[in-house]
Protein backbone atom coordinates (compact mmCIF):
# COMPACT_ATOMS: atom_id res chain seq x y z
CA UNK A 1 0.00 0.00 0.00
CA UNK A 2 2.86 2.36 0.91
CA UNK A 3 4.59 1.60 -2.40
CA UNK A 4 1.41 2.48 -4.31
CA UNK A 5 1.26 5.87 -2.56
CA UNK A 6 4.92 6.56 -3.29
CA UNK A 7 4.35 5.64 -6.96
CA UNK A 8 1.44 8.04 -7.21
CA UNK A 9 3.44 10.84 -5.62
CA UNK A 10 6.35 10.26 -8.06
CA UNK A 11 3.95 10.38 -11.02
CA UNK A 12 2.37 13.55 -9.68
CA UNK A 13 5.80 15.13 -9.25
CA UNK A 14 6.83 14.21 -12.79
CA UNK A 15 3.59 15.60 -14.22
CA UNK A 16 4.22 18.84 -12.32
CA UNK A 17 7.76 19.13 -13.76
CA UNK A 18 6.47 18.37 -17.25
CA UNK A 19 3.75 20.97 -16.90
CA UNK A 20 6.22 23.60 -15.65
CA UNK A 21 8.63 22.83 -18.53
CA UNK A 22 5.77 22.97 -21.01
CA UNK A 23 4.72 26.41 -19.73
CA UNK A 24 8.36 27.57 -19.88
CA UNK A 25 8.83 26.31 -23.45
CA UNK A 26 5.62 27.95 -24.60
CA UNK A 27 6.68 31.21 -22.97
CA UNK A 28 10.06 31.11 -24.73
CA UNK A 29 8.34 30.29 -28.02
CA UNK A 30 5.93 33.19 -27.57
CA UNK A 31 8.80 35.51 -26.63
CA UNK A 32 10.64 34.48 -29.80
CA UNK A 33 7.55 35.10 -31.91
CA UNK A 34 7.07 38.45 -30.22
CA UNK A 35 10.67 39.41 -31.01
CA UNK A 36 10.19 38.28 -34.59
CA UNK A 37 7.03 40.32 -34.94
CA UNK A 38 8.54 43.39 -33.29
CA UNK A 39 11.65 43.40 -35.53
CA UNK A 40 11.16 46.43 -37.81
CA UNK A 41 11.38 46.19 -41.56
CA UNK A 42 14.50 47.47 -43.27
CA UNK A 43 13.87 51.08 -44.23
CA UNK A 44 13.32 51.74 -47.90
CA UNK A 45 13.25 54.86 -50.04
CA UNK A 46 11.18 54.64 -53.22
CA UNK A 47 11.17 50.85 -52.96
CA UNK A 48 14.97 50.68 -52.58
CA UNK A 49 16.26 49.21 -49.31
CA UNK A 50 18.59 51.51 -47.38
CA UNK A 51 21.43 49.17 -46.46
CA UNK A 52 24.03 49.59 -43.77
CA UNK A 53 26.58 47.39 -42.10
CA UNK A 54 24.06 46.67 -39.35
CA UNK A 55 21.33 45.32 -41.65
CA UNK A 56 23.22 44.09 -44.72
CA UNK A 57 23.44 40.47 -43.58
CA UNK A 58 19.75 40.44 -42.72
CA UNK A 59 18.86 41.83 -46.17
CA UNK A 60 20.82 39.02 -47.79
CA UNK A 61 19.00 36.38 -45.73
CA UNK A 62 15.58 37.86 -46.47
CA UNK A 63 16.14 38.30 -50.23
CA UNK A 64 16.42 35.51 -52.74
CA UNK A 65 17.70 37.98 -55.34
CA UNK A 66 19.23 41.29 -54.24
CA UNK A 67 20.80 43.93 -56.50
CA UNK A 68 22.77 46.53 -54.53
CA UNK A 69 23.84 49.94 -55.82
CA UNK A 70 27.04 51.13 -54.09
CA UNK A 71 26.93 54.86 -54.78
CA UNK A 72 28.92 57.95 -53.83
CA UNK A 73 26.77 61.08 -53.27
CA UNK A 74 29.71 63.36 -54.07
CA UNK A 75 30.02 61.97 -57.61
CA UNK A 76 27.39 63.43 -59.93
CA UNK A 77 26.79 60.48 -62.29
CA UNK A 78 26.72 58.10 -59.31
CA UNK A 79 23.97 60.08 -57.60
CA UNK A 80 22.11 60.58 -60.89
CA UNK A 81 22.03 56.83 -61.51
CA UNK A 82 19.81 56.36 -58.46
CA UNK A 83 16.82 57.77 -60.36
CA UNK A 84 16.76 54.92 -62.89
CA UNK A 85 17.61 52.45 -60.12
CA UNK A 86 14.56 53.59 -58.15
CA UNK A 87 12.32 53.31 -61.24
CA UNK A 88 13.48 49.72 -61.67
CA UNK A 89 12.72 48.98 -58.01
CA UNK A 90 9.18 50.35 -58.35
CA UNK A 91 8.48 48.26 -61.45
CA UNK A 92 9.85 45.09 -59.88
CA UNK A 93 7.81 45.71 -56.74
CA UNK A 94 4.64 45.83 -58.81
CA UNK A 95 5.49 42.50 -60.41
CA UNK A 96 5.26 40.66 -57.08
CA UNK A 97 8.51 38.73 -57.55
CA UNK A 98 11.41 37.74 -55.28
CA UNK A 99 13.75 40.45 -56.53
CA UNK A 100 14.77 43.32 -54.24
CA UNK A 101 16.94 46.35 -54.83
CA UNK A 102 19.08 48.05 -52.20
CA UNK A 103 21.57 50.89 -51.98
CA UNK A 104 24.71 51.59 -49.94
CA UNK A 105 26.07 55.10 -49.40
CA UNK A 106 29.82 54.40 -49.51
CA UNK A 107 30.66 57.76 -47.95
CA UNK A 108 29.04 56.45 -44.74
CA UNK A 109 29.48 52.67 -45.10
CA UNK A 110 33.22 52.49 -45.79
CA UNK A 111 33.51 48.94 -44.39
CA UNK A 112 31.00 47.60 -46.90
CA UNK A 113 32.71 49.45 -49.75
CA UNK A 114 36.03 47.91 -48.73
CA UNK A 115 34.59 44.41 -48.31
CA UNK A 116 33.03 44.36 -51.77
CA UNK A 117 35.91 46.17 -53.50
CA UNK A 118 34.01 48.99 -55.19
CA UNK A 119 36.65 51.32 -56.71
CA UNK A 120 34.30 53.11 -59.13
CA UNK A 121 30.77 54.43 -58.65
CA UNK A 122 28.03 53.67 -59.22
CA UNK A 123 28.90 50.01 -58.67
CA UNK A 124 26.09 47.45 -58.90
CA UNK A 125 26.44 43.97 -57.38
CA UNK A 126 23.94 41.11 -57.57
CA UNK A 127 23.55 38.64 -54.69
CA UNK A 128 21.80 35.30 -55.20
CA UNK A 129 20.28 33.33 -52.30
CA UNK A 130 22.22 35.28 -49.67
CA UNK A 131 25.65 34.37 -51.07
CA UNK A 132 27.82 37.16 -49.70
CA UNK A 133 31.08 35.87 -51.17
CA UNK A 134 30.15 35.47 -54.84
CA UNK A 135 28.33 38.62 -55.89
CA UNK A 136 28.02 39.26 -59.64
CA UNK A 137 29.03 42.62 -61.09
CA UNK A 138 26.17 44.28 -62.95
CA UNK A 139 27.65 46.24 -65.86
CA UNK A 140 26.09 47.92 -68.86
CA UNK A 141 22.73 48.50 -67.16
CA UNK A 142 22.06 52.25 -67.00
CA UNK A 143 18.29 52.60 -67.49
CA UNK A 144 15.46 51.12 -65.45
CA UNK A 145 14.49 48.75 -68.27
CA UNK A 146 18.08 47.54 -68.82
CA UNK A 147 18.53 46.97 -65.07
CA UNK A 148 15.41 44.81 -64.98
CA UNK A 149 16.46 42.95 -68.13
CA UNK A 150 19.93 42.33 -66.69
CA UNK A 151 18.46 40.79 -63.54
CA UNK A 152 15.91 38.64 -65.34
CA UNK A 153 18.55 37.32 -67.72
CA UNK A 154 20.55 36.22 -64.68
CA UNK A 155 17.72 34.29 -63.05
CA UNK A 156 15.97 33.10 -66.22
CA UNK A 157 16.60 32.64 -69.96
CA UNK A 158 18.76 35.36 -71.53
CA UNK A 159 17.26 34.94 -75.00
CA UNK A 160 13.74 34.30 -76.28
CA UNK A 161 13.22 30.97 -78.08
CA UNK A 162 11.71 31.89 -81.44
CA UNK A 163 9.67 28.87 -82.58
CA UNK A 164 7.87 30.01 -85.74
CA UNK A 165 8.25 32.49 -88.60
CA UNK A 166 5.60 34.92 -87.33
CA UNK A 167 7.30 35.01 -83.92
CA UNK A 168 10.64 35.81 -85.57
CA UNK A 169 9.10 38.59 -87.67
CA UNK A 170 7.34 40.11 -84.65
CA UNK A 171 10.58 39.95 -82.65
CA UNK A 172 12.60 41.66 -85.41
CA UNK A 173 10.02 44.46 -85.63
CA UNK A 174 9.96 44.99 -81.85
CA UNK A 175 13.01 47.32 -81.64
CA UNK A 176 15.44 49.37 -83.73
CA UNK A 177 18.11 46.72 -83.21
CA UNK A 178 17.59 43.07 -82.25
CA UNK A 179 20.03 40.15 -82.10
CA UNK A 180 19.02 36.70 -83.34
CA UNK A 181 21.18 33.61 -82.98
CA UNK A 182 20.61 30.86 -85.55
CA UNK A 183 22.05 27.64 -84.07
CA UNK A 184 21.49 24.06 -85.18
CA UNK A 185 22.15 22.81 -81.64
CA UNK A 186 20.62 24.90 -78.84
CA UNK A 187 22.70 23.03 -76.25
CA UNK A 188 26.03 23.46 -78.03
CA UNK A 189 28.99 25.44 -76.69
CA UNK A 190 28.52 28.29 -79.17
CA UNK A 191 24.90 28.68 -78.14
CA UNK A 192 25.92 28.85 -74.49
CA UNK A 193 28.41 31.59 -75.38
CA UNK A 194 25.57 33.44 -77.12
CA UNK A 195 23.46 33.18 -73.96
CA UNK A 196 26.34 34.46 -71.77
CA UNK A 197 26.88 37.40 -74.13
CA UNK A 198 23.18 38.28 -73.96
CA UNK A 199 23.41 38.53 -70.17
CA UNK A 200 25.91 41.39 -70.42
CA UNK A 201 24.10 43.44 -73.10
CA UNK A 202 20.76 44.21 -71.42
CA UNK A 203 19.88 47.12 -73.69
CA UNK A 204 19.20 44.87 -76.71
CA UNK A 205 16.60 42.10 -77.24
CA UNK A 206 18.12 38.65 -77.91
CA UNK A 207 16.35 35.79 -79.65
CA UNK A 208 17.47 32.30 -80.62
CA UNK A 209 16.21 29.59 -82.96
CA UNK A 210 17.22 26.17 -84.24
CA UNK A 211 14.39 25.79 -86.75
CA UNK A 212 15.54 24.51 -90.16
CA UNK A 213 12.70 26.54 -91.73
CA UNK A 214 14.17 29.73 -90.27
CA UNK A 215 17.60 28.88 -91.67
CA UNK A 216 16.10 28.48 -95.14
CA UNK A 217 13.86 31.55 -94.84
CA UNK A 218 16.83 33.81 -94.03
CA UNK A 219 19.29 32.12 -96.37
CA UNK A 220 21.53 30.74 -93.62
CA UNK A 221 23.57 27.55 -94.03
CA UNK A 222 25.67 27.47 -90.84
CA UNK A 223 25.44 28.86 -87.28
CA UNK A 224 25.14 32.64 -87.54
CA UNK A 225 24.34 35.63 -85.33
CA UNK A 226 22.44 38.41 -87.11
CA UNK A 227 21.75 42.00 -86.07
CA UNK A 228 18.48 43.16 -87.60
CA UNK A 229 18.42 46.97 -87.73
CA UNK A 230 15.91 49.59 -88.83
CA UNK A 231 18.59 51.86 -90.30
CA UNK A 232 21.36 51.82 -92.90
CA UNK A 233 22.30 48.22 -93.67
CA UNK A 234 19.31 46.41 -92.18
CA UNK A 235 20.99 43.04 -91.66
CA UNK A 236 24.55 42.37 -90.48
CA UNK A 237 25.64 38.81 -89.82
CA UNK A 238 28.46 37.10 -87.95
CA UNK A 239 28.96 33.61 -89.36
CA UNK A 240 30.75 30.94 -87.31
CA UNK A 241 33.18 29.09 -89.57
CA UNK A 242 33.21 25.29 -89.47
CA UNK A 243 35.60 24.05 -86.80
CA UNK A 244 35.74 27.46 -85.08
CA UNK A 245 34.48 28.39 -81.63
CA UNK A 246 32.43 31.46 -80.84
CA UNK A 247 34.34 33.81 -78.52
CA UNK A 248 32.35 36.01 -76.14
CA UNK A 249 34.66 39.03 -76.41
CA UNK A 250 34.59 38.98 -80.20
CA UNK A 251 30.81 38.58 -80.33
CA UNK A 252 30.33 41.40 -77.80
CA UNK A 253 32.48 43.75 -79.86
CA UNK A 254 30.65 42.77 -83.06
CA UNK A 255 27.30 43.59 -81.48
CA UNK A 256 28.35 46.83 -79.78
CA UNK A 257 30.00 48.22 -82.91
CA UNK A 258 27.15 47.34 -85.26
CA UNK A 259 24.28 48.42 -83.02
CA UNK A 260 25.34 52.03 -83.64
CA UNK A 261 24.48 54.26 -86.58
CA UNK A 262 27.54 54.71 -88.78
CA UNK A 263 26.53 58.27 -89.60
CA UNK A 264 24.04 60.22 -87.50
CA UNK A 265 22.87 63.83 -87.46
CA UNK A 266 22.43 65.75 -84.20
CA UNK A 267 20.15 68.78 -84.37
CA UNK A 268 20.90 68.83 -88.11
CA UNK A 269 24.19 70.55 -87.15
CA UNK A 270 26.48 67.69 -86.14
CA UNK A 271 27.24 64.57 -88.16
CA UNK A 272 28.46 61.46 -86.33
CA UNK A 273 30.95 59.10 -87.96
CA UNK A 274 31.93 55.76 -86.41
CA UNK A 275 35.60 54.78 -86.89
CA UNK A 276 37.00 51.30 -86.22
CA UNK A 277 40.41 52.00 -84.65
CA UNK A 278 41.51 48.38 -85.21
CA UNK A 279 41.48 48.93 -88.96
CA UNK A 280 44.97 49.94 -90.14
CA UNK A 281 43.47 52.03 -92.95
CA UNK A 282 42.04 54.36 -90.30
CA UNK A 283 45.50 55.13 -88.91
CA UNK A 284 45.63 58.54 -90.58
CA UNK A 285 42.39 59.56 -88.86
CA UNK A 286 43.87 58.57 -85.48
CA UNK A 287 46.96 60.66 -86.21
CA UNK A 288 44.86 63.64 -87.29
CA UNK A 289 42.82 63.63 -84.07
CA UNK A 290 45.85 62.53 -81.98
CA UNK A 291 44.09 59.48 -80.56
CA UNK A 292 46.32 57.05 -78.67
CA UNK A 293 45.53 53.48 -77.66
CA UNK A 294 44.80 54.58 -74.09
CA UNK A 295 42.21 57.09 -75.39
CA UNK A 296 39.99 54.47 -77.09
CA UNK A 297 37.00 54.56 -77.03
CA UNK A 298 37.08 58.29 -77.68
CA UNK A 299 34.93 61.06 -79.14
CA UNK A 300 36.42 63.93 -81.12
CA UNK A 301 34.76 66.76 -83.02
CA UNK A 302 36.03 69.05 -85.74
CA UNK A 303 34.53 72.28 -87.01
CA UNK A 304 35.06 71.85 -90.76
CA UNK A 305 34.84 75.60 -91.32
CA UNK A 306 37.92 76.58 -89.29
CA UNK A 307 39.43 73.08 -88.62
CA UNK A 308 39.26 73.58 -84.85
CA UNK A 309 39.18 70.26 -82.97
CA UNK A 310 37.39 69.38 -79.73
CA UNK A 311 37.88 66.50 -77.30
CA UNK A 312 35.15 64.91 -75.16
CA UNK A 313 36.43 64.52 -71.61
CA UNK A 314 34.95 61.41 -70.03
CA UNK A 315 36.04 58.01 -68.69
CA UNK A 316 33.42 56.22 -70.79
CA UNK A 317 31.46 56.91 -73.95
CA UNK A 318 27.80 57.05 -72.94
CA UNK A 319 24.75 58.55 -74.61
CA UNK A 320 24.43 61.14 -71.84
CA UNK A 321 28.08 62.21 -72.04
CA UNK A 322 27.96 62.56 -75.83
CA UNK A 323 24.75 64.58 -75.66
CA UNK A 324 26.26 66.90 -73.03
CA UNK A 325 29.45 67.31 -75.08
CA UNK A 326 27.52 68.18 -78.26
CA UNK A 327 25.25 70.63 -76.48
CA UNK A 328 28.23 72.36 -74.84
CA UNK A 329 29.79 72.77 -78.29
CA UNK A 330 26.59 74.20 -79.76
CA UNK A 331 26.29 76.58 -76.81
CA UNK A 332 29.87 77.78 -77.31
CA UNK A 333 30.99 76.45 -73.93
CA UNK A 334 33.28 73.63 -75.10
CA UNK A 335 36.99 74.57 -75.23
CA UNK A 336 39.00 73.64 -78.34
CA UNK A 337 41.67 70.94 -78.14
CA UNK A 338 45.11 72.53 -77.80
CA UNK A 339 48.73 71.44 -78.20
CA UNK A 340 49.41 73.04 -74.83
CA UNK A 341 47.51 74.78 -72.08
CA UNK A 342 48.57 78.28 -71.16
CA UNK A 343 51.39 78.37 -68.61
CA UNK A 344 50.13 80.17 -65.51
CA UNK A 345 52.30 82.52 -63.45
CA UNK A 346 51.92 80.43 -60.28
CA UNK A 347 52.76 77.04 -61.85
CA UNK A 348 55.90 76.79 -59.69
CA UNK A 349 54.61 78.24 -56.39
CA UNK A 350 52.95 75.18 -54.85
CA UNK A 351 54.47 71.84 -53.73
CA UNK A 352 53.08 70.23 -56.91
CA UNK A 353 54.53 71.90 -60.01
CA UNK A 354 51.98 72.20 -62.81
CA UNK A 355 53.44 71.35 -66.21
CA UNK A 356 52.04 72.08 -69.67
CA UNK A 357 53.20 71.22 -73.16
CA UNK A 358 55.40 74.31 -73.54
CA UNK A 359 57.45 73.92 -70.35
CA UNK A 360 57.48 70.14 -69.98
CA UNK A 361 60.89 69.33 -71.48
CA UNK A 362 62.58 72.30 -69.82
CA UNK A 363 61.46 71.14 -66.35
CA UNK A 364 61.79 67.34 -66.54
CA UNK A 365 65.18 67.41 -68.26
CA UNK A 366 66.73 69.95 -65.89
CA UNK A 367 70.17 68.38 -65.29
CA UNK A 368 70.27 69.60 -61.67
CA UNK A 369 67.02 68.08 -60.44
CA UNK A 370 65.17 64.75 -60.49
CA UNK A 371 61.49 65.16 -61.43
CA UNK A 372 58.67 62.73 -60.60
CA UNK A 373 55.63 63.41 -62.82
CA UNK A 374 51.99 62.33 -62.60
CA UNK A 375 50.36 62.14 -66.05
CA UNK A 376 46.64 62.51 -65.43
CA UNK A 377 43.22 63.31 -66.84
CA UNK A 378 41.37 65.65 -64.43
CA UNK A 379 37.97 64.13 -65.23
CA UNK A 380 39.12 60.52 -64.70
CA UNK A 381 37.89 58.94 -61.47
CA UNK A 382 41.10 56.93 -61.19
CA UNK A 383 43.13 60.12 -61.38
CA UNK A 384 40.91 61.92 -58.90
CA UNK A 385 41.57 59.19 -56.34
CA UNK A 386 45.32 59.60 -56.59
CA UNK A 387 45.32 63.41 -56.30
CA UNK A 388 45.28 63.55 -52.49
CA UNK A 389 48.20 61.09 -52.24
CA UNK A 390 50.14 63.05 -54.85
CA UNK A 391 49.51 66.29 -52.93
CA UNK A 392 50.89 64.64 -49.77
CA UNK A 393 53.95 63.52 -51.72
CA UNK A 394 54.48 67.09 -52.92
CA UNK A 395 54.29 68.44 -49.37
CA UNK A 396 56.76 65.79 -48.17
CA UNK A 397 59.40 66.79 -50.73
CA UNK A 398 58.63 70.50 -51.06
CA UNK A 399 61.86 71.49 -49.31
CA UNK A 400 64.04 69.07 -51.23
CA UNK A 401 66.77 70.70 -53.30
CA UNK A 402 67.07 67.74 -55.66
CA UNK A 403 63.53 66.34 -56.12
CA UNK A 404 60.58 68.00 -57.86
CA UNK A 405 57.04 66.57 -57.71
CA UNK A 406 54.94 67.60 -60.72
CA UNK A 407 51.84 66.74 -62.71
CA UNK A 408 50.49 67.37 -66.21
CA UNK A 409 47.05 67.06 -67.79
CA UNK A 410 47.99 64.67 -70.59
CA UNK A 411 44.60 65.13 -72.29
CA UNK A 412 45.18 68.86 -72.82
CA UNK A 413 48.93 68.93 -73.47
CA UNK A 414 50.89 67.09 -76.12
CA UNK A 415 54.22 65.64 -75.04
CA UNK A 416 56.54 63.97 -77.55
CA UNK A 417 59.54 63.19 -75.34
CA UNK A 418 57.81 60.36 -73.44
CA UNK A 419 55.23 57.76 -74.45
CA UNK A 420 52.27 57.46 -72.09
CA UNK A 421 49.95 54.48 -72.55
CA UNK A 422 47.40 55.10 -69.80
CA UNK A 423 46.38 57.50 -67.06
CA UNK A 424 47.21 57.89 -64.33
CA UNK A 425 50.85 57.17 -65.21
CA UNK A 426 53.97 57.99 -63.19
CA UNK A 427 57.38 58.74 -64.69
CA UNK A 428 60.65 59.64 -63.00
CA UNK A 429 63.22 61.80 -64.79
CA UNK A 430 66.56 61.51 -62.92
CA UNK A 431 68.93 64.46 -62.82
CA UNK A 432 71.73 64.42 -65.37
CA UNK A 433 72.46 65.25 -68.97
CA UNK A 434 71.58 61.83 -70.43
CA UNK A 435 67.76 62.42 -70.50
CA UNK A 436 66.96 59.03 -68.99
CA UNK A 437 63.43 58.00 -68.01
CA UNK A 438 62.14 55.57 -65.37
CA UNK A 439 58.51 54.41 -65.63
CA UNK A 440 57.00 53.73 -62.21
CA UNK A 441 54.54 50.81 -62.26
CA UNK A 442 54.24 49.72 -58.63
CA UNK A 443 51.89 50.53 -55.73
CA UNK A 444 50.14 53.88 -55.74
CA UNK A 445 50.59 54.77 -52.06
CA UNK A 446 52.48 57.54 -50.30
CA UNK A 447 54.83 55.04 -48.68
CA UNK A 448 55.59 53.26 -51.96
CA UNK A 449 56.20 56.51 -53.85
CA UNK A 450 58.53 57.72 -51.07
CA UNK A 451 60.51 54.46 -50.99
CA UNK A 452 60.90 54.63 -54.75
CA UNK A 453 62.25 58.19 -54.64
CA UNK A 454 64.63 57.37 -51.78
CA UNK A 455 65.86 54.30 -53.65
CA UNK A 456 66.42 56.30 -56.82
CA UNK A 457 68.34 58.94 -54.88
CA UNK A 458 70.67 56.36 -53.35
CA UNK A 459 71.28 54.57 -56.65
CA UNK A 460 72.03 57.92 -58.30
CA UNK A 461 74.73 58.60 -55.72
CA UNK A 462 76.25 55.18 -56.53
CA UNK A 463 76.02 55.96 -60.23
CA UNK A 464 73.72 52.99 -60.69
CA UNK A 465 70.15 52.19 -61.57
CA UNK A 466 68.77 55.62 -62.37
CA UNK A 467 69.54 55.00 -66.05
CA UNK A 468 67.02 52.18 -66.34
CA UNK A 469 63.81 52.66 -68.32
CA UNK A 470 61.51 50.81 -65.91
CA UNK A 471 61.48 50.24 -62.17
CA UNK A 472 62.31 46.60 -61.40
CA UNK A 473 60.84 44.22 -58.85
CA UNK A 474 63.79 44.71 -56.49
CA UNK A 475 63.27 48.48 -56.37
CA UNK A 476 59.75 48.49 -54.91
CA UNK A 477 57.58 45.59 -53.87
CA UNK A 478 53.99 46.31 -54.68
CA UNK A 479 51.85 47.02 -51.65
CA UNK A 480 48.23 45.99 -51.64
Amino acid sequence: MAEAVIGKERQHSQRKVWAENNVKNKKEENDTKTQRVKQPKIKDERSVLVLKRSNFDRALKESKFLLVNFYAPMIGNSLASLGEFEKAAEQLKNEQNQIKLGKVDVSEEKDLAKEFETPDYPNLKFFIKGDRKNALNCTGAKTASSIITWIKRRIGPSAIHLRNISQVETFIASADVVVVGFFKDLKGNDTQTFYETAKDIPNLPFGVTNSAKHFVNYGITRDTIILFRKFEEERIGYEIADGSRLEKDILTKFIKVNELHLITEYNQLIIFVLVDTDETQNGRLREFFRIRDMDVPAVRMINTTDSVRYRMRADKVTTGDVRTFCQAYLDGKEKPQQHSEELTEDWNKNPIKVLVGTNFDDVVFDITKSVFVLFCAPWSQRCQKINSIWDQLGVKYKDSENIVIAKIDITSNEVESVIIEKYPSFTYFPAGSDRKIVHYTKAQTLEAFSKFLDKQGKSKKRGGKSNTTDNTEEEIKEEL
